[in-house]
C-alpha cells in the first residue's frame, strides 16, 4: 500500500544535556532513496546550506543537510537496516572534501595524518575541534547501530554526520533511544524504514583558539516512517 496508509510515524523531540554536494538530493538516484518518497523537509531557505550525498566506496549511504557556519549537519536522512547488537569496530573519522574543492571522486576520506589545510577547517568542523572537549560526545545523527553492513556503518563516521552532544545525554538518552528504535524496527517494520534526525541550534559553539568552531545543538528532533508496520505491534 502506497503513501503511509499502513506506515507508522513518530516524531520526537529531544533536549540536549562522503560525500557529494549537489545542487538536489534528486539528482542522484541513490541519494533520493534516502528519502521517505524522495521527498526533503521543506522550509530551510538558508542558501549557505549544503545538501551532502554522502558516499562511501563510490556508493551513496545517505544524505546530510549541512551547514558550514556552524560546520555541522542540520539533519541527516537515512534508511534503517535490521541489525543485531554487535558492537561496531574503529572506523577512521572522516570528512567530506567537496565542501572545500570540487575536484575529487565524491567520496568522503580519512582525515589525513599531518596538517590539515586550512580551506578544510574553514567548511567543517574537524578532529583538533573536539580533541580538548570534555564536556560533549561526538554525536552521530545516522548512528552506525542503525546500519548492518561494514560499509554503511563506516560511512557514518564522517564528522559532517555529527554533532557535539552532552556527555551525559549521550551515554544514557540518546543512547536508550537509538537502541528502543532499533528494536521496534527491528521486529515490527515489516516494509521499509526511513528515518531523519536534526538539531535546533541557540547561537553557542564550541571554541578552538578563541573561534567559535562547532555549533552545539539546543535540541534534537527525530522523525520515522514504516511503510508496512505489524498492526499487531504491542507500540
Amino acid at each position: 500500500m502506497s503513501a503511509c496508509k499502513r506506515a507508522l510515524w513518530m516524531i520526537l523531540f529531544l533536549p540536549v544535556l562522503s560525500a557529494t554536494v549537489v545542487e538536489d538530493f534528486n539528482h542522484i538516484e541513490r541519494c533520493k532513496n534516502s528519502l521517505y518518497m524522495g521527498t526533503a523537509p521543506r522550509g530551510m531557505l538558508n542558501n549557505k546550506l549544503k545538501k551532502i550525498c554522502q558516499r562511501y566506496e563510490d556508493l551513496p549511504r545517505f544524505v546530510t543537510l549541512f551547514d558550514p557556519d556552524t560546520r555541522i549537519p542540520v539533519y541527516s536522512a537515512y534508511t534503517f537496516k535490521k541489525t543485531d547488537r554487535s558492537s561496531h569496530v574503529d572506523y577512521p573519522w572522516m570528512y567530506e572534501p567537496q565542501l572545500a574543492e570540487t575536484t575529487g571522486n565524491g567520496n568522503m576520506m580519512p582525515f589525513p595524518t599531518g596538517y590539515l589545510h586550512k580551506s578544510f577547517e574553514d567548511s567543517q568542523a574537524v578532529l583538533d575541534d573536539y580533541s580538548n572537549v570534555v564536556e560533549y560526545e561526538r554525536g552521530q545523527l545516522n548512528p552506525d547501530q542503525h546500519q548492518s553492513t561494514i560499509e554503511d556503518r563506516a560511512a557514518t563516521y564522517s564528522l559532517t554526520n555529527v554533532v557535539p552532544l552532552v556527555r551525559e545525554f549521550v551515554i544514557k538518552p540518546w543512547r536508550e533511544h537509538i537502541e528502543r528504535i532499533r528494536v521496534r524496527l527491528n521486529n515490527f517494520c515489516l516494509g521499509k524504514a526511513y528515518i531523519i534526525t536534526g538539531v535546533t541550534t541557540t547561537g553557542n559553539t564550541i571554541r578552538r583558539n578563541n573561534q567559535n568552531r562547532v555549533g552545539i545543538p539546543k535540541e534534537l528532533w527525530s522523525a520515522y516512517c514504516c511503510t508496512d508496520y505489524d498492526l499487531n505491534a504491542p507500540h
